[in-house]
């Protein structure tokens, strides 16, 4: 537990705003969202679902990612769903930080304006994402 909590906090300290602690972990396990580990033992895969939970967890409910992450799991592998969310993630952050980037801007800009914008783009993405997800939970129930 002790070095699953390291390393989540080493891999994600720079994104978070609050450190992961074991009771975090103890209630992502009671709830669904995390494997339970084997006679107390933490994998890679708990590593992945933990940074995934981690990084949603600021912008959808705990039951929301319980239901995309079993539904992304219902077609891959734990390894073929994270490498594919930590692939989107990371070409994502490298887009925002190229300098050609739609996602650029200049100290000329209004900071406001484009937190403004930012904000509005977030809540727009987070209600487009768990409508998907709710979409996808329903077909699920009439197959």
């Amino acid at each position: 537990m002790d070095q699953l909590v390291n390393l989540g906090n080493r891999y994600l300290s720079p994104l978070l705003a609050s450190e992961i602690t074991p009771s975090m972990i103890n209630s992502y396990v009671k709830k669904g969202l995390m494997v339970r580990p084997t006679k107390k033992k933490y994998t890679t895969s708990n590593l992945a679902e933990l940074v995934v939970i981690s990084l949603l967890k600021s912008i959808y409910p705990l039951e929301t990612i319980r239901d995309g992450i079993k539904q992304s799991l219902k077609d891959n592998t734990i390894e073929q769903a994270y490498s594919y969310f930590a692939d989107l993630f990371n070409a994502t952050l490298k887009q925002v930080n190229a300098d050609n980037s739609t996602f650029s801007f200049n100290r000329n800009d209004k900071l406001i304006l484009l937190t403004e914008q930012f904000s509005v783009h977030s809540v727009i993405y987070k209600i487009i994402g768990q409508k998907l997800i709710e979409l996808q939970h329903t077909e699920k129930d009439t197959d």
